[in-house]
């Protein structure tokens, strides 16, 4: 247990401090924290990090997509450092939508 919350303060801290260039910190805060409820959540049992999320559209036009909660935990994790406004809005809004959906499931 130790080393999970470890590693989730570790992931908090890595979201906050990522290089961002132009700081945008509602936008960073938002996606924190929509990151942050997904990961309690897993790591308290109420939602399997196996779950499908629906992320909409992976590449434009070939379809809709999904991915397990955990590679859209990991993904954000590990890419948000590197994105642009425009792609964190996205990802925020993908775990917005996830966390909304599972606080209505529950």
């Amino acid at each position: 247990m130790i080393r999970a919350i470890s590693a989730l303060l570790k992931g908090i801290k890595d979201l906050i401090t990522a290089p961002f260039g132009k700081p945008e910190p509602a936008l960073q805060e938002s996606l924190t924290s929509n990151w942050v409820a997904m990961k309690l959540r897993v790591m308290r049992g109420e939602i399997d990090p196996g779950a499908p999320i629906y992320v909409a559209e992976l590449q434009p036009g070939r379809g809709s997509g999904y991915m397990t909660v955990q590679s859209v935990l990991k993904t954000v994790e590990d890419g948000w450092g590197h994105w642009n406004r425009k792609t964190m809005t996205w990802w925020c809004e993908v775990l917005k939508r996830a966390n909304n959906g599972a606080s209505s499931q529950a």
